[in-house]
């Protein structure tokens, strides 16, 4: 067994969501991550990062060792967050490994927080397992930090395999490479780019024997943190049931009008904000049909200037309905014969009333 440090390991934890912060809390602490700080949206995570660099007793924040940080939050989302931290005023690591945490893992948004400077991107559902091999990686496969025009981040080819149209333009002999132990205080005149390989501060970190072999984390304690997991299922469904409400309330306000209105923009919002948190935990919690309602209603309120229509009440009823059959009933896993019954009820709405 390997001897790791990870109680060394300092973890920020950014998400708007109390109950993924403390499902995030939770694995990390199994995994044996102990300094682990959270905060609930990327603003606060800004202020409290810069505070860190002056007064880090005021922060109760020193070094941090890696950033977990949702995607979609109000005001500072993810991709701004992680945009501060790579390029703004007053960051105070632009190296720290930085993954982002999303239920809307499409092409064009990992494509987005790649383009910004992310480490890897984690989608929900998660779990333990798929967390520990995104920590894994920047551990045992950190990669160098390249400098270009409108980029600053880790390098964002993996390997440097063929592609079919080369997009880069910079030759070897343009880039400059700086090591840790370099003595190079000057840029060459003809530099379109530079390489940085930054010290991996975390492999340093766990000690001597993560510098002697790949960095891994014990199976056994990953399926034991799975059976954790499944031990919130009970906190999982309470938490379920107040947002059923929470959306349920905002349904109520919607009403048919040719053009929509503040405060409808806010009610889709809500009911759409909701709907990718359900989509991105249901199936951590064994509740696939909950992800899979959540996702076809995050899809039917993607657009807060929506015109509300009879019809798009009807559709947004038939996912609430259906999300809180689910929970009412405790139907976890596909459901059978109620799981495929409840799915083809909500295909025929979408079909319907779209």
């Amino acid at each position: 067994m390997q001897n790791l440090n990870w109680e060394k390991i300092c973890v920020l934890v950014v998400d708007d969501n109390v109950f993924m912060r403390k499902l995030l809390v939770s694995t990390l602490g199994a995994l044996g991550i102990k300094k682990i700080i959270t905060e609930p949206d990327g603003s606060s995570a800004i202020e409290r990062l810069k505070l860190s660099r002056t007064d880090p007793v005021g922060a109760v924040l020193g070094e941090v060792d890696l950033i977990l940080s949702d995607y979609m939050m109000p005001g500072v989302n993810g991709n701004l967050f992680l945009r501060w931290v790579r390029t703004g005023e007053g960051a105070p690591d632009r190296f720290v490994p930085f993954i982002m945490v999303s239920g809307v893992a499409s092409r064009d948004v990992v494509g987005e927080a790649r383009d910004t400077g992310v480490s890897g991107v984690l989608a929900k559902p998660f779990s333990a397992k798929t967390l520990a091999e995104h920590i894994l990686l920047v551990v045992n496969r950190s990669r160098q930090y390249v400098l270009a025009p409108g980029y600053f981040g880790p390098n964002r080819r993996r390997t440097n395999y063929a592609v079919a149209e080369e997009r880069r333009k910079t030759t070897p002999e343009q880039i400059q490479t700086v090591k840790p132990d370099s003595d190079v205080r000057k840029l060459r005149d003809d530099v379109h780019a530079l390489y940085f390989y930054p010290d991996n501060r975390i492999r340093r970190k766990l000690g001597p024997n993560a510098a002697r072999e790949p960095v891994e984390f014990d199976p056994q304690v990953i399926r034991a943190i799975e059976a954790r997991i499944q031990d919130l299922i009970g906190d999982y469904a309470d938490w379920v049931d107040k947002h059923i409400k929470s959306m349920s309330r905002s349904l109520e306000k919607l009403r048919p009008a040719k053009e929509p209105s503040k405060a409808s923009r806010k009610d889709v919002a809500n009911i759409n904000k909701i709907a990718n948190e359900l989509h991105g935990q249901g199936s951590t919690f064994d509740y696939p049909l909950i992800t899979d309602f959540g996702k076809s209603l995050f899809d039917a309120t993607a657009n807060p200037d929506m015109k509300i229509t009879d019809n798009t009440r009807k559709l947004i009823e038939a996912h609430i309905n259906a999300i809180g059959t689910v929970l009412k009933n405790r139907i976890q896993g596909d459901g059978g014969e109620v799981g495929a019954q409840l799915l083809s009820e909500i295909a025929r709405a979408v079909k319907k009333y779209t």
